[in-house]
């Protein structure tokens, strides 16, 4: 049975996309007779209009990107509803990114509104002018519903006790082991290119800036979506991106503790590399995650693909099963020749 509290923080997250176009979109259908034709939706730096289209054509652009930002956040957000604090952090970002999606929805209502505001009375839209103070209010409406929608999210379940270190695994005294693994989410791509997406329609209904943040992030999704993992006589190392950049290398000799976490994305406040209180870490997926705690107490996690076992003979296979506890076997066995 579905927990009611993941239905209310997946509405919470989507509704607000939904009713952030709202103003701009009555706007539009009932001042027909108050607005030019074509209407002034795109401003430049200065302010002033560039660029014009029909209202019809502004209310399908206006309505897709509600319709697809609610999509995406709607969705993560569900996913994040199980999630803990992140290893090494008594912080409840899940419950922010709800308030992440109400300031995004705060930020765009000012800024459609505003931009068919502008063309009010005006017999000809080129006269059409979107004041610098437009993006100040935006700006501030995002900073009083942000924590106005983590204050109304439900609370993230409580964590639990901690997982135990993981023993070292068994290796010869002149054996030398390479381990490596890709971690992906097929889906960030899909996302990242909503996210471009809805970014450049809202560059171009409204201000070159106003689409920036989408797009982005969007383009993050894009290029940070996988990583390669590689645990060796070195120690750990990251690659992130189609790049391998930024790279993230814990020396053998700088580990304390290996352990094995459950993980999810809205733990650390997104995809990607991710900053948190008390830790760092390189989040694709969710699931199982290497958590690594080094000398300094710091703890850096990264997040691990499932692989099905090796076959067992006439009896088939046995169930898919995560490599995170391979990886920290081998960690820890290098670790403690190191120390």
């Amino acid at each position: 049975m579905t927990d009611p509290r993941r239905t209310y923080r997946t509405l919470l997250a989507a509704v607000p996309q939904l009713i952030a176009v709202v103003p701009a979109v009555v706007l539009l259908t009932t001042a027909n007779d108050r607005l030019p034709d074509p209407i002034a939706s795109h401003f430049g730096p200065s302010g002033a209009a560039d660029g014009f289209s029909s209202v019809g054509a502004s209310v399908v652009v206006m309505a897709a990107l509600g319709a697809g930002l609610a999509l995406v956040l709607g969705v993560s957000a569900r996913l994040a509803f199980t999630s803990r604090p992140a290893p090494g952090s008594r912080r409840d970002l899940a419950r922010w990114f709800v308030g992440i999606a109400w300031a995004t929805a705060a930020f765009l209502a000012t800024i459609l509104t505003g931009s068919v505001a502008a063309n009010l009375d005006l017999a000809d839209a080129g006269a059409a002018v979107l004041p610098g103070t437009t993006f100040l209010l935006g700006l501030l409406a995002a900073a009083v519903a942000g924590p106005v929608g983590a204050l109304l999210a439900p609370r993230t379940p409580d964590a639990g006790a901690a997982p135990p270190p993981v023993p070292p695994a068994s290796i010869g005294a002149t054996e030398q082991i390479s381990w490596s693994r890709a971690v992906g989410a097929p889906w960030l791509p899909i996302a990242g290119a909503v996210l471009i997406g809805a970014g450049l329609a809202l560059a171009a209904a409204v201000h070159q800036a106003a689409g920036v943040g989408l797009a982005v992030a969007g383009i993050a999704s894009v290029l940070l979506g996988s990583a390669r993992v590689v645990v060796d006589r070195r120690g750990l190392t990251v690659a992130l991106g189609l790049l391998g950049r930024p790279r993230v290398h814990v020396p053998a000799e700088d580990v304390e503790a290996v352990t094995v976490a459950e993980i999810s994305p809205a733990q650390f406040g997104g995809w990607g590399y991710r900053i948190v209180p008390g830790g760092r870490g390189v989040i694709i997926r969710s699931g199982q995650a290497l958590v690594v705690t080094r000398r300094s107490g710091q703890r850096f996690t990264v997040t691990l693909p499932t692989r099905p076992a090796d076959s067992a003979g006439s009896a088939g296979c046995h169930p898919p099963r995560d490599d995170a506890e391979t990886a920290a076997g081998l960690l820890s066995a290098v670790a403690s020749k190191a120390r």
